[in-house]
């Protein structure tokens, strides 16, 4: 018995031993590891937490409109990328630009030749800045299509992988003496603030304010302007391709509104706007696409005798086109002036703007109320008088087809 007792006690020392032991330490390498790990795990709760509150934040905040600074949609003539582009995609483009295009004072048709389909355009052919923009946005489709252009023939051909199939015929003007164009710059998104009114008058050429109806200082604006003696336009809301995530306003045009709602809203511009002579698009690239839609605006204005410019804020806008349909007085954009929210670039666009009207070309810039805008163009102000350009107010720059 004494010696099965002593065995039990050794074991239970032992046992007791064993458990009294320290564990050994954690590596350094081992700490900095699970550290990681714990901190990326933490990370990545946190991130999907943000990912949900987002959603949910976009999904409830559609139907509230976003601050005056954040209702500027960025203007584009790019062709969407997922898009395969047919042959009648491409020829609806160069209706919408050349057939009917700025420069076009109608056309005819001409006997076909062949496969080849033959137009006699009238007017002025085209002038090289406006066809470069055209080619590189027909190129930006990737379709087959390529543009070819004889200043000295006066002709520019269509082809499709390759084989001509449109023919445009222009008659060349006899050469004149250039005696310099005339520019018409609109800044747009005004009616915010009365101080940056005060900015634009101070300049010492014409620049055309487009006042957004529904602003705090709308009809205060056009009091300004009024004593003046300086005219005035309606920014009109509409819908953008970017809707809802994009909000042009609780006041804005959009497609599915009925013609009674589409008279209403113009109504409400005219009485924020009061004593507005024309008009011109704010956002809109979706709206501007619909030729219904823009039929039934233009008729509100052509009621009104109001004019309508298209501030094309996409390459494959009807607006232009139906309003000269409509025999509304019309004109379309031409040069965007501040895209880029920098001085020099703006500098730069303004010169450029000089450069497409010197040769006898009316010419329609669009710019908005930035301080670069406003210091670009007060540095720009002596190197302008030294031009041979005259600054309009956009009402002369409009005309009825």
């Amino acid at each position: 018995m004494t010696l099965k007792k002593k065995k039990t006690q050794k074991k239970a020392v032992r046992k007791k031993a064993k458990n009294g032991q320290k564990r050994k330490p954690l590596s350094q390498n081992m700490r900095v590891l699970l550290a990681s790990l714990f901190l990326l795990g933490f990370v990545g709760v946190c991130l999907v937490t943000l990912v949900s509150l987002r959603e949910g934040f976009l999904s409830h905040g559609d139907s509230s409109p976003l601050p005056e600074a954040f209702t500027y949609e960025e203007p584009s003539s790019e062709m969407q990328t997922m898009k395969i582009y047919r042959y009648e995609d491409i020829l609806a483009l160069i209706d919408n630009q050349l057939i009917n295009g700025p420069d076009s004072m109608g056309w005819h048709k001409l006997p076909d030749e062949g496969d080849v389909q033959v137009r006699k355009i009238f007017g002025d052919f085209p002038n090289a800045p406006f066809l470069s923009e055209l080619i590189a946005h027909i190129e930006q489709t990737g379709s087959p299509a390529e543009l070819k252009v004889s200043r000295q023939k006066g002709i520019i051909h269509l082809y499709w992988q390759g084989q001509l199939h449109l023919e445009l015929r222009y008659q060349i003007p006899p050469t004149t003496v250039i005696k310099g164009g005339r520019i018409a710059v609109i800044m747009d998104d005004l009616g915010g603030s009365l101080k940056t009114l005060n900015k634009l008058l101070d300049l010492d050429f014409i620049i055309t304010p487009s006042i957004l109806p529904g602003t705090s200082r709308s009809v205060s604006a056009t009091d300004l302007l009024k004593q003046a003696g300086r005219e005035y336009m309606i920014h009109i809301p509409m819908q953008p391709r970017s809707y809802p995530r994009t909000n042009p306003g609780s006041n804005a045009l959009l497609l599915g509104q009925s013609e009674e709602k589409t008279q209403q809203l113009v109504a409400s511009y005219l009485a924020a706007v009061p004593g507005a002579v024309g008009s011109n698009n704010h956002m809109g690239s979706r709206y501007t696409e619909d030729s219904d839609a823009m039929r039934r605006v233009l008729a509100e204005l052509k009621r009104h005798d109001l004019f309508f410019i298209d501030s094309r804020t996409i390459g494959d806008s009807v607006a232009f086109t139906e309003a000269r349909k409509m025999g509304v007085k019309t004109a379309t954009r031409n040069i965007f002036l501040d895209n880029t929210e920098d001085v020099a670039y703006i500098r730069q666009q303004i010169r450029k703007m000089v450069r497409l009207a010197g040769d006898n070309r009316e010419i329609i810039a669009i710019c908005h109320p930035y301080k670069e805008t406003l210091e670009a163009f007060r540095l720009e102000q002596e190197w302008l008088k030294k031009q041979s350009v005259t600054f309009v107010a956009a009402s002369e720059l409009v005309h009825l087809y």
